[in-house]
């Protein structure tokens, strides 16, 4: 799934309704292409983390291709980044294998700003 330039309260309904339908058909792996979006605001994030939650109940993973929008500042602001894997474009996810259960997600190839003393 591509997403639009943005992500917020007036259309993060129609985010959550087309990643729950592709949820609901249980994909191994869901890849939403964030690397055009702009702005995300906590009910982008909320969408994006319902996401994951309908895609891990069916076995399945999501991950997120951010390239070098912005939105890794919500992720990282939310904690999301420590949850859902983050990939740096949909070709690196496509590429990778799929984790296994017990793996923790990983910033794939994304540089994250760490003020100094922030532990990474």
């Amino acid at each position: 799934m591509t997403t639009p330039t943005e992500i917020d309260v007036a259309n993060s309904s129609t985010a959550d309704e087309v990643l729950a339908a592709v949820a609901a058909q249980s994909p191994d792996v869901i890849t939403v292409d964030l690397t055009a979006t702009m702005f995300c605001d906590s009910s982008g994030a909320h969408t994006l983390a319902r996401a994951h939650r309908l895609a891990t109940a069916s076995g399945g993973e999501l991950r997120l291709a951010l390239g070098d929008s912005p939105v890794v500042r919500i992720l990282e602001l939310t904690g999301l980044d420590q949850v859902l894997a983050v990939y740096r474009d949909v070709q690196q996810s496509l590429a990778t294998a799929r984790a296994g259960p017990d793996s923790r997600p990983r910033l794939h190839g994304i540089n994250v700003f760490r003020p100094i003393g922030c532990a990474s």
